[in-house]
């Protein structure tokens, strides 16, 4: 294990005359982000972990910036390197981290992958415990809330811990964005997407099945309109559906160009449409599983996007089976869940439960860059 400093490593330089930015490239721009970016820094990572320190350095130069490097591997002996700022990291995260790292057995590391499923929390959590990040400026908000960035040799991805479900649910737009209202209603309709791609299947499947006198009169006559002469139960139509657009996702990921995954897109949709004009499925139901899909994708992050897809199967699942009754014990369930996981003893659900009034202004909504509250969700918690 070493330590560095940025102050140390840049008064070295200064008295040889040399620049890191000189003798090799601190950045690797490519067409590989996850998301668009309208505005903000477009700097990503490369796979050489020290460009990507210097990237981060020369973005940073703070004295409290530490780094401390680990080899993980029996076998692939891969530089492994935490950064964090020394004043303002909590001690007792910090410490965490490095036991879970010194305790991982691997023989390879290819991947950050690796690290994150042997230092998470919970295993069985469908939730992902740590959040993975591919740009500069995100590390740098990272480290000043007091996080900390493991850094992994020969990947493009950072691992930023610990984190919780409202920065996962956040976007670099929410903080670029001029208007602190723009960003704080943008946020409000992202937090009632995710709800509707976790329910709204589940939620129209119990209704229907079970409890049709709570859909008004109007409504339900047109369901049953829609829905005559077709051969399924409405619960067979919901996971019909909702199994041709995981297929035709899993297609777009494997195909190898934009030819492909138009390919892709044309087959679900011809299904689709084949589907309504045979009557073998109905309008209703893919109207449902269509906002199903648009929302799921406002859910910035690929792990959690994958978590949701799987629980929109178990909620489905137990809508079917028990109807209105199905659906609350399930969302209880998550809600319990979420309440009681925790990421390197954060409480995952922070600052929302337990509340946390200071750190509402960077989560929940944005206020104003003048008073924006200090927050505490990260910091060592004052006797």
């Amino acid at each position: 294990m070493k330590f560095f400093k940025w102050k140390k490593e840049k008064d070295e330089n200064s008295a040889t005359g040399s620049k890191i930015a000189s003798t090799n490239p601190v950045v690797d721009v490519t067409p590989r982000a996850e998301q668009q970016l309208y505005r903000g820094s477009k700097q990503l990572y490369s796979e050489n972990i020290e460009e990507n320190l210097q990237s981060l350095f020369q973005r940073l130069p703070d004295p409290n910036l530490v780094t401390e490097e680990f080899i993980i591997g029996s076998r692939s002996k891969t530089k492994v390197v935490i950064a964090y700022l020394q004043d303002v990291a909590n001690t007792g995260i910090v410490a965490e981290i490095k036991n879970r790292l010194k305790g991982i057995k691997a023989e390879i590391i290819p991947d950050t992958s690796y690290i994150e499923r042997n230092i998470q929390d919970s295993i069985w959590s469908p939730f992902p415990q740590v959040e993975i990040v591919s740009k500069v400026d995100l590390t740098l908000t990272a480290l000043t809330q007091g996080r900390v960035a493991i850094f992994v040799d020969g990947c493009p991805n950072i691992i930023i811990a610990p984190t919780t479900l409202f920065d996962l649910l956040d976007t670099p737009e929410d903080a670029y964005r001029r208007w602190f209202v723009a960003s704080s209603f943008f946020r409000i309709a992202r937090f009632i997407s995710f709800i509707i791609a976790t329910l709204l299947p589940s939620f129209y499947i119990a209704l229907t099945s079970f409890n049709p006198e709570l859909i008004p009169s109007a409504l339900t006559i047109t369901l049953t309109a829609a829905r005559e002469n077709t051969p399924f139960p409405i619960y067979i139509e919901a996971f019909i559906l909702m199994g041709i657009a995981e297929v035709v996702r899993m297609v777009m990921l494997r195909m190898p160009n934009t030819t492909g995954q138009s390919i892709s897109i044309f087959a679900g949709v011809t299904l689709v449409l084949t589907g309504l004009v045979t009557n073998i499925i109905s309008g209703p139901i893919t109207i449902i599983v269509g906002l199903t899909i648009i929302a799921s994708f406002t859910i910035p992050g690929f792990d959690l996007r994958s978590s949701i897809r799987i629980i929109q199967f178990f909620t489905m699942l137990m809508a079917t089976i028990f109807g209105l009754f199905g659906l609350a014990v399930s969302v209880f369930y998550i809600l319990i869940h979420l309440s009681t996981l925790k990421s390197f003893g954060i409480p995952y659900m922070s600052p929302l439960g337990p509340i946390e009034l200071s750190g509402w202004g960077h989560t929940i909504l944005r206020k104003t860059s003048v008073d924006m509250p200090q927050d505490e969700t990260y910091k060592p918690k004052k006797k």
